[in-house]
């Protein structure tokens, strides 16, 4: 045992040695200074029909630079220290937390005790209560200032009662905000499923949006009706699944595709569609009292 012990002994001396001839342990490195970060978010944003991809785009950037020059001129107002480092992202819902979305997780990386982080509007960072509560003890235990550029208030004091309550109570009203948006679309898309009105791009296997809008309730509309081109077609793919030699629904895809039939969107039926359209066919005829046929 006492020779492994010199051995040890001597591989140590060695090493030493080694680290003294390069001038020691290299010194650990120093905390940098406070950073600002700036962080905006652009939702999905619904564009006017026939809108072409570069007006689209333009859109989106807008918003983006809106947010940037706002952040800027906020950090500046402030006296915040350096430059601006912006993390964005793009068609990110707010459903998402903030620190599972791409450009948020990366900014979270980044983060150091000391740090700012500036958000041009609460609901770009929080939607939900619980995702505030818990990202902001985070940064109050990091020491890291949270700055809201529309409350134009400096940095919210989450070390107090007063700026934890502040904060809390904006996250509450943003979730009950996108809980009413929710509700009143929830709303208006049963209203117009109700009256066969234009509610979705398909209006589902057998049915059809009118050529023409009419005019109902004060506003012009496309209504739901019969699409009896496609109902044979749909009965047909139930013959061809129940008769006495049935075809698989990769066979009925194909021979559809041999007959030069197409969905009314322009593709060829796919195993999915033709399995879904059978369906749809047994429910309608359920419901038209036609189950025998």
């Amino acid at each position: 045992m006492s020779m492994f012990a010199d051995i040890d002994k001597l591989r140590a001396e060695k090493a030493a040695k080694k680290l003294a001839a390069k001038g020691g342990p290299p010194p650990k490195p120093k905390d940098r200074d406070p950073k600002v970060w700036g962080y905006g978010r652009i939702s999905v944003v619904k564009v006017p029909k026939g809108m072409g991809e570069e007006q689209k785009k333009h859109l989106r950037i807008e918003s983006i630079e809106t947010q940037k020059t706002a952040m800027k001129d906020y950090a500046k107002y402030q006296q915040l220290p350096g430059d601006v480092t912006f993390f964005i992202d793009a068609a990110v819902s707010g459903k998402i937390p903030w620190e599972e979305r791409p450009a948020g997780s990366q900014m979270f990386k980044h983060l150091k005790p000391g740090d700012h982080v500036v958000i041009a509007k609460l609901d770009r960072a929080f939607r939900r209560l619980s995702d505030c509560v818990t990202i902001l003890d985070r940064f109050e235990k990091m020491s890291i200032k949270v700055h809201i550029v529309n409350l134009m208030g400096g940095a919210i004091d989450l070390g107090s009662p007063m700026g934890k309550f502040m904060i809390h109570i904006l996250a509450a009203f943003a979730e009950l905000e996108r809980a009413f948006i929710s509700e009143r679309t929830k709303d208006g898309m049963a209203h117009r499923k109700k009256n066969n009105f234009q509610y979705a791009h398909h209006a589902g296997y057998g049915f059809k949006w009118t050529g023409k809008k009419v005019h109902v309730e004060g506003q012009w509309r496309r209504m739901k009706e019969r699409d009896d081109e496609e109902r044979n077609v749909m009965r047909s793919i139930v013959q061809w699944r129940m008769q006495d030699s049935p075809l698989t629904w990769p066979e009925i895809a194909e021979h559809l595709g041999k007959l030069g039939i197409i969905c009314k969107e322009g593709r060829p039926w796919s195993e999915t569609r033709v399995r879904r359209a059978a369906l749809a066919e047994l429910r309608l005829q359920l419901s038209e009292g036609r189950g025998g046929r």
